[in-house]
Parts: structure tokens; C-alpha cells; sequence
């Protein structure tokens, strides 16, 4: 009796354990990034007229691939690190320039890692989570649609400037099995960017505030 006692006790750690050895999870998903841009109207240092105010800029919403890796640190704090396939945002004038519609296009990739703290136990089917952490965002391929040229006065080069913030996130995992799971996330960024833009000898500048909230899915597999 004793013995079946303790073979009984062996298998049910051994069961908990299987439920909770693994320290990796990858994962691949989508997400939707939605930006909540302000920015002042231009400065120029051009006469007036080639500026007319107010003139500004409204950067949209975009979606795309998303990558993720988290590493296991203790029963409820994890690394988490998420990148993407570079998505691309069309940008739409402001005031003045809002008749022209899309004037620029960029992309942008903005790799963020977290420390996140789960909740519950690592066996939970359902386990919310909340992370704080960093992300850097770089800008490229920013560029001047025809109609943006023809709005700016010829043709424009644009450049933004790379951004350091803060990023917070929340969201929930579904684990499937002991290997598979599904993961809800949303997340916000502290992300800010100078921007030029040169027409010739015209320099028009502005410092872009994305404030974006991105929500995401994905599924995950834990090794």
C-alpha cells in the first residue's frame, strides 16, 4: 500500500512538472496597430506662402505578421520579446493639406521586449498577464506620394527619426495542451519622432506622437 502510495504521489509530480518544464514559447500572429497621432502644423524656413497653416499630418492604422519569444524566469515572471514584419503607414494631410489625401507613406519596425507577471498558476488553462518594458522604433522607406510632391511644391525627401520609449502591455493565455497555446495581447508604446521634410532648399519640420495601442493574436508553441 505504500508503495502504490508513492508511485501515485511520483506520477502526479510528474504530470505538474510535464504541465510546466518548458521555458520557451514561440509564437507567430497578427496584429493591428492603431495610431493615435498628434503633431503640431509645420515650421518652415520658407516664406509663409509655401506653408500655409495650419498644415499638419495624420498617420493611419496599419496591420501585419507578428513574432514572438518568451522566456520562462520563474513560475510567473517571463521575458517576453516581440517583433514584426515591418508594416507600412500611409500618412494623410492635416488642415490645409488634408484635400491632397495620402501625401506619405513610411515604414516602420519596433522591436519591444517586457518582463511580464502571470497570474495564477503555470497549469492554469486561462492565465491573464501584464508586462512593462522598452521599445525602439526605426523609421524607413519614408517617402513623398506624387500627389504629396505636387502639395509640398516638387519633389520631397522625408526623414523621421528613430524613437526610445516605455511600452506597457496586457492580454491572456490559452493553453491548449502542454505545448500549444493561443495568446491575446494588447499593448501601448511611448513612441516620438522628429520629422523633416525637404523640398529643394525647403525645410518643413513637425515632431510626430504616434501613441499607438496594438492589439494581437497569436499562437505559441512551448519547448
Amino acid at each position: 500500500m505504500k508503495k502504490l502510495h508513492l508511485a501515485v504521489c511520483a506520477a502526479l509530480g510528474l504530470a505538474s512538472l510535464s504541465a510546466s518544464a518548458y521555458e520557451n514559447t514561440v509564437r507567430a500572429g497578427v496584429i493591428n496597430v492603431q495610431v493615435h497621432s498628434e503633431s503640431p502644423d509645420f515650421t518652415s524656413n520658407g516664406p509663409a506662402f509655401l506653408t500655409p497653416q495650419p498644415a499638419g499630418l495624420v498617420v493611419n492604422n496599419a496591420t501585419t505578421v507578428v513574432f514572438g519569444y518568451t522566456r520562462r524566469l520563474t513560475d510567473h515572471f517571463d521575458f517576453d520579446f516581440v517583433a514584426g514584419i515591418p508594416p507600412e503607414h500611409e500618412v494623410v494631410g492635416r488642415g490645409t493639406l488634408a484635400p491632397y489625401g495620402v501625401i506619405s507613406k513610411v515604414k516602420q519596425r519596433a522591436p519591444t521586449f517586457f518582463i511580464n507577471y502571470n497570474f495564477g498558476e503555470a497549469t492554469n488553462t486561462w492565465r491573464p498577464f501584464v508586462g512593462l518594458g522598452f521599445n525602439y522604433t526605426q523609421f524607413f522607406d519614408a517617402k513623398s506620394t506624387a500627389i504629396g510632391n505636387i502639395a509640398t511644391g516638387g519633389p520631397t525627401k522625408i526623414d523621421l527619426k528613430d524613437s526610445f520609449g516605455l511600452a506597457g502591455q496586457a492580454g491572456i493565455n490559452y493553453r491548449i495542451n502542454d505545448r500549444w497555446s493561443v495568446n491575446a495581447s494588447i499593448a501601448a508604446a511611448k513612441v516620438k519622432s522628429d520629422m523633416t521634410a525637404t523640398t529643394g532648399s525647403i525645410e518643413r519640420k513637425t515632431t510626430i506622437d504616434f501613441r499607438p495601442v496594438v492589439y494581437g493574436v497569436a499562437v505559441g508553441y512551448s519547448f
